[in-house]
Order: structure tokens, then sequence, then C-alpha cells
């Protein structure tokens, strides 16, 4: 079995480390605020199935995605005039909404649907890795499928040594409840799951934007 590298998200070489990873297809563990993610470039079909391998996913369940920026943004989905107005005052930051899909991606990011769940992230070496990468990155939690959310990185390394090709070491990260998940291909828009952006605060916003 091959070890997993791993590296710090504190040094300076490792956006570099996990762009070259991801361009040959590699699967990486990084940080964000809310956790820890198992990450490919979205646009590659067999790394995308290789995340679903790596986890145990169950074919069906579609995988949201993390974005560099609102161009990139408008690149991938359809992006309403609510949706850009969430996007400005919630981005970068916990809050995920699921648009109707524009670009082809492979059928197991979408599982189908037509619809696509994304967000801009507020973690640094996120924003530094986007700077390297002109993709979309996978954004399923780094867990087995049905397990608890892996906050350290020792854990992390039991769980995926010799499964991922490099985990990005942010230490422990901060007990959160993830990102706010609100679908605003419905009308009404709906909210799926509360996360760190309470409900009544989307709802308070939605309902002045609306």
């Amino acid at each position: 079995m091959t070890l997993t590298e791993i590296i710090s998200a504190k040094d300076a070489e490792a956006p570099k480390k996990a762009a070259l990873v991801l361009k040959k297809g590699g699967v990486i563990v990084y940080p964000t605020e809310t956790l820890y993610g198992l990450g490919v470039i979205a646009s590659m079909n067999d790394s995308v199935e290789r995340i679903f391998d790596i986890k145990g996913r169950p074919h069906g369940k579609p995988i949201p995605v993390l974005i560099r920026d609102k161009e990139m943004l408008s690149e991938i989905a359809e992006v309403t005039e609510l949706a850009s107005s969430l996007a400005n005052r919630f981005w970068p930051g916990a809050l995920t909404l699921i648009l109707k899909q524009k670009a082809n991606l492979p059928q197991l990011i979408t599982c189908g649907t037509a619809k696509i769940a994304l967000r801009i992230s507020a973690h640094p070496f996120l924003q530094n890795l986007f700077d390297l990468i002109d993709a979309p990155l996978t954004s399923t939690s780094a867990n087995l499928s049905g397990g608890e959310n892996l906050r350290d990185s020792d854990r992390l390394l039991e769980t995926f040594n010799g499964k991922v090709d490099l985990i990005i070491d942010s230490g422990k990260i901060p007990e959160s409840r993830g990102s706010t998940i609100v679908d605003l291909t419905l009308e009404p828009p709906q909210i799926l799951r509360e996360g760190d952006i309470s409900t009544n605060t989307l709802k308070e916003f939605i309902d002045g934007n609306s």
C-alpha cells in the first residue's frame, strides 16, 4: 500500500502540491471552515467515481462542489437575481445554493437531477488553491458514507491512508453545523438543512430580496 502524503495547510507549497495532484486526476483531503472535504476536479468523471468508491457512497446521492468566484458560478449554473443577492451577502461562507445546472459535468455530480449545489469557502487554503486550478472542486465530507464527520488530521489519516493521494492538514477544525443549504430551484425557495447560518437569518434575507 502506498502511504498518503500529508502536508500542513500553512505550508507555502501546499496549494501547489494539491493543484498538481488534482490536475493528474488525484484525490485530496482538504480543510474548509466547516469540515474536511474529499476533493477532485469535478469535471473528471473517473476521479468523481473514485470519490464514491473511497467513501462507499451510494450512487444516486449528488455531490456538492466548491467554486472560485461568481464568474465560475455563472459558468456552471443558472444564476437568478436572488442567487446573486445571496452570494453577495453570504459568500465566501457557510451557505450552499442549489441552482439549475448549466455546465456539462459528470452525471455522478448531479445524479440526473439537473440541479447542482455550490458554495464559495472562506478558508484561506482554498482561496489559494483556486488561484492554481480553474475548475470546480468536489465538496463531499471527508468521512465514510453514513459515518461521523472527521475533524482532526489523525483520524483522517487513519481512515484514508493509502486511499487518497494527499491530505492537507489544518489541525482540528472547530465544531460546526456545516453549511446551510437552500434550494433556489423551488418556489418558494426551500431551506433543506440549517447549518452555521440560521434559518431565521436566511429567511429574513430571502423575504427582503424576493
